[in-house]
């Protein structure tokens, strides 16, 4: 099955906020998706900040009418930023004239952008089934987030059916808008009535996009399975499962374009798997921006991350103590709670040589440590993307993670059968407590010490996986493919 035309709706971009994991998919995906010469089409809300970013590189290409709005939706075409991709602005009036982003500091204007949101959406879908007087139609309608929620329900309702694919990125975020803003829609009564999505006569986005979605995709396919239990399924366990025969998990691509060893002008020397002794200058002048003694044999762990729950480290504090009885050193950058910060600086300001913290983010330092230490350590209980860990691999620093998430698909854990089969390329801890992370982490930290060209072998194993954004778009165009073929055989049922 070929596939021509693809709708990619978003509520953001990168001129609008920080990276965020949505952001980066919308930045990524659609182009790497083009390159394989596919048709795919960003829509997103036409934000007054976003058309000022754009400026003349944006025009009016069509407009249409909604049901329950007097004044026209304007649809303006320009490019995603950085790509050839089409993108296509959505300007509702009266709607995101204000907003940026979703914003939780005031309750009327949660309940406001979640109606903007859900216009947004009844744009999306009139876009979908040929009513907004363009010149294509999509085969399929690729939503990301619960901003697009409502966008398979309305489709599912409509006599000209699209296939659907929605994207969980974060099943605790179920934000709702009530029935009666939608009033003025013409909503037929299967959907209005339909309690596995309504509460308290609001519909949840995240609930109608997963009980109407022909299939539902997260990122990475350990994450897919935890999500249908009630440690991660933050309540929609239930529904996931029954949903489980069209969940697939597909990891989110790294930028090798920004993330390269071999061209990064934030280290102090670019190397690849064949001059990978070169790293040792990065090390080295990572040592030196902490203020540690530069020691090229000292096994050096960082750490880059929110320190927060979450993210262990609670269980990083407790083993701390034990771990710096060796001879190695640790280097922390990332902000967090209090509770954490105060007791790091402690054991910061009592071990001088051997561990250095710096509570901030700094881009340039995060490519230092990526680049210059010798294992790059995630104790995350959580982590559906695994980003880091993954970049880490890239550029020869061997990553000692959390055995869950996106976490477990990405590192293969080493041992005497993947040494012996030359996949090892990283170490899995159990966070069970403390203690197994502590034992994990001496285990990686003997490696090193006792069989350095086992190590390099390692880490050039790590160097050569493909996490990139074309290997993530082959596997969703596969999965276009499958979702379009639901609605092909009229085999999908509510």
């Amino acid at each position: 099955m070929n596939i021509h035309n693809v709708l990619f709706a978003t509520s953001e971009i990168s001129p609008l906020k920080p990276i965020s994991q949505i952001t980066d998919m919308t930045m990524q995906l659609p182009p790497a998706i083009k390159t394989l010469r596919r048709h795919i089409y960003v829509v997103v809300p036409a934000y007054r900040n976003l058309l000022e970013a754009l400026g003349k590189n944006t025009k009016r290409c069509t407009e249409f009418k909604l049901n329950g709005l007097e004044t026209p939706v304007s649809l303006y075409e320009g490019k995603l930023p950085g790509s050839s991709v089409k993108l296509l602005l959505a300007d509702i009036p009266g709607f995101f004239d204000n907003a940026n982003e979703t914003s939780e500091t005031d309750d009327n204007t949660e309940i406001a952008n979640n109606e903007h949101f859900a216009r947004f959406c009844q744009v999306v879908a009139t876009i979908a089934q040929g009513d907004a007087g363009l010149s294509w139609e999509p085969q399929l309608v690729h939503c990301n987030g619960w901003q697009t929620g409502l966008v398979p329900a309305l489709l599912t309702h409509h006599d000209h059916q699209v296939a659907t694919l929605f994207t969980l990125h974060n099943p605790g975020e179920q934000a709702c808008v009530a029935l009666e803003q939608m009033s003025a829609w013409n909503l037929p009564p299967s959907l209005t009535d339909d309690p596995s999505i309504i509460i308290d006569g609001q519909i949840c986005f995240t609930k109608a996009a997963l009980r109407y979605a022909d299939n539902v995709s997260t990122t990475s396919p350990t994450y897919a399975r935890e999500i249908t239990t009630a440690s991660y399924g933050c309540g929609l366990e239930d529904l996931l499962r029954q949903r489980q025969d069209h969940l697939f998990g597909i990891l989110n691509g790294i930028n090798y374009q920004k993330w390269n060893p071999a061209k990064d002008k934030r280290l102090p020397r670019s190397y690849n798997s064949h001059t990978l002794d070169d790293k040792v200058l990065s090390k080295l002048a990572l040592q030196r921006a902490f203020n540690l003694p530069p020691r090229e044999k000292c096994c050096l762990i960082g750490i880059i991350g929110d320190l927060s729950t979450t993210e262990g480290t609670d269980l990083l504090l407790e083993i701390i103590p034990e771990l710096l009885k060796q001879d190695m050193q640790i280097i922390l950058l990332g902000k967090g709670d209090i509770e954490y910060v105060s007791p790091l600086r402690d054991i910061c300001l009592n071990h001088s040589e051997q561990i250095a913290a710096h509570i901030r983010e700094d881009s340039k330092l995060s490519h230092l440590i990526i680049g210059g230490a010798d294992i790059y350590l995630a104790p995350s209980r959580l982590d559906p993307c695994a980003s880091r860990s993954r970049l880490a691999l890239r550029y020869g620093t061997v990553p000692a993670v959390n055995n869950g998430s996106a976490l477990a698909d990405s590192i293969i854990d080493t041992n005497s059968n993947t040494l012996t089969n030359n996949t090892a390329s990283g170490f899995l801890l159990d966070l069970t407590d403390a203690a197994t992370l502590l034992t994990t982490l001496n285990r990686a930290i003997s490696f090193y010490q006792d069989h350095p060209k086992e190590w390099k072998k390692v880490a050039i194993n790590g160097m050569q996986q493909d996490f990139s954004w074309r290997r993530t778009a082959r596997q969703y165009i596969d999965l276009y493919k499958k979702t379009i073929e639901i609605r092909g055989n009229g085999n999908f049922q509510v």
